[in-house]
């Protein structure tokens, strides 16, 4: 921590200890409205202090790198048990992987080991993926992991379940149900929903049967992206009523302390000071996608996952 003691160089505070523990004399030079009166004498000076700094700092770095601890070596793993990562991944990973790693809210884990390698993944499994919804999880050992890793690579020998729906035809459903207008797939499409391009890595088969059935429950919840606070809920729909009486209803796409701003069903922004609202609402329970619940037929709904399925383009 630095001593609060310090002194004042147009509007910089910088502290004491350090500018006294630099002997170099900084000539004098003036001060107009915050900025340098004159220029070269602010060069010379930005050098200077910039030497004071590093000479300063130095002795700190030295301490610290003395303080840090040595690299220890990759853990000696023992024999894999397939089994025993089973049980792991079921206490740890079946809400966002499913409970044969096909996918829920995470993607289908199968084949992954192959294309990845083992090492890759378990350091997955250990660390997550910043900026992701794949957290870290230390309290998993070396040993844990690649057992893990052993389980989910024994899935690929197993038999593929038989395919349900055709996904031909559901690319069709897909065209006549209206979906184009809303979401996106490979840049074709609209933008009010979310992107389907990879929605066939990102969402497992009953997953996709859910949302189609009740779009509104079960809301994703991402880390990072334009809604501050990262891991508030996405497509949340909102009404906004504004002091005349007007009101906009839309799903929230960005708001912090003082504002927020609402798409429409046309995919307009709307952007909100709290302080001039007269209400605002949440809407939990709506959404602009409609269930499909009682408009597609089974096989139409087993047609369509197995369309959707089927998007995996590369990121």
């Amino acid at each position: 921590m630095f001593p609060k003691e310090s002194r004042d160089f147009c509007g910089m505070l910088l502290p004491r200890a350090h500018l006294t523990s630099c002997a170099i004399s900084i000539p004098a030079f003036g001060c107009s409205g915050g900025r340098l009166a004159q220029l070269p004498q602010a060069r010379r000076f930005t050098a200077l202090l910039a030497a004071c700094v590093f000479i300063s700092i130095s002795p700190f770095a030295r301490s610290a790198a003395a303080q840090a601890p040595p690299a220890t070596p990759p853990a000696k793993l023992g024999p894999l048990d397939p089994e025993a990562g089973k049980a792991l991944f079921q206490q740890n990973c079946v809400n966002c992987h499913g409970l044969d790693a096909t996918g829920e809210e995470g993607p289908n884990l199968h084949g992954v080991p192959a294309a990845l390698g083992d090492a890759a993944v378990a350091n997955i499994i250990r660390r997550g993926i910043p900026g992701t919804g794949m957290p870290s999880s230390y309290t998993i050992t070396e040993q844990d992991a690649a057992n893990i890793v052993a389980w989910i690579r024994s899935l690929d020998s197993a038999p593929a379940p038989p395919a349900v729906g055709d996904a031909k035809k559901g690319e069709a459903v897909y065209a006549s149900a209206g979906c184009s207008a809303c979401h996106m797939i490979e840049g074709v499409g609209g933008n009010i929903g979310p992107d389907l391009s990879r929605i066939g890595v990102q969402r497992g088969p009953a997953n996709l049967k859910a949302r189609l059935l009740d779009p509104a429950a079960n809301l994703p919840k991402p880390v990072g992206g334009f809604v501050s606070g990262g891991g508030v809920t996405q497509y949340l729909m909102f009404r906004a009523v504004e002091k005349d009486g007007r009101s906009t209803e839309g799903m929230r796409v960005g708001e912090d302390s003082f504002s927020i701003i609402l798409k429409d069903a046309q995919g307009k922004l709307h952007g909100f000071r709290k302080p001039d609202l007269l209400k605002l609402e949440k809407e939990p329970g709506k959404s602009f996608m409609p269930s499909f619940k009682d408009t597609l037929s089974g096989a139409q709904m087993d047609d369509l996952i197995a369309y959707l399925s089927t998007l995996k383009a590369a990121q």
